[in-house]
């Protein structure tokens, strides 16, 4: 199962610094979602890391994905260098959106 990280130049480079060895670079919210879009299908896939801003445009296109009843691949928002775009945890965020919103928080 692939690791997949989707983000600008400095978030690639901070990722491959990480040990996710494949990274695809965007330069805009167009070329973020192509590149979702596209590893969404590929069942290689595990896990997608996101950048945060590049994620938030494309929260309807991850609610169809989560609706869709695929566990794979996860897809996981992370912040870039300037911290986080909304200030909140992304994994947090991320159950309430698939559990429902009683969650405390």
């Amino acid at each position: 199962m692939r690791i997949v990280a989707v983000g600008d130049r400095t978030v690639m480079l901070l990722c491959r610094l990480g040990g996710v060895a494949e990274t695809i670079r965007c330069e805009d919210d167009t070329s973020a979602e192509a590149a979702l879009k596209e590893l969404l299908m590929d069942e290689s896939v595990g896990i997608v890391l996101i950048q945060d801003r590049y994620a938030r445009p494309l929260i309807p296109l991850l609610d169809e994905h989560g609706r869709s009843h695929r566990v794979y691949p996860v897809v996981v928002e992370i912040p870039g260098p300037q911290g986080s775009v909304k200030g909140d945890d992304a994994i947090t965020e991320a159950i309430r959106r698939v559990a429902g919103r009683g969650i405390p928080g």
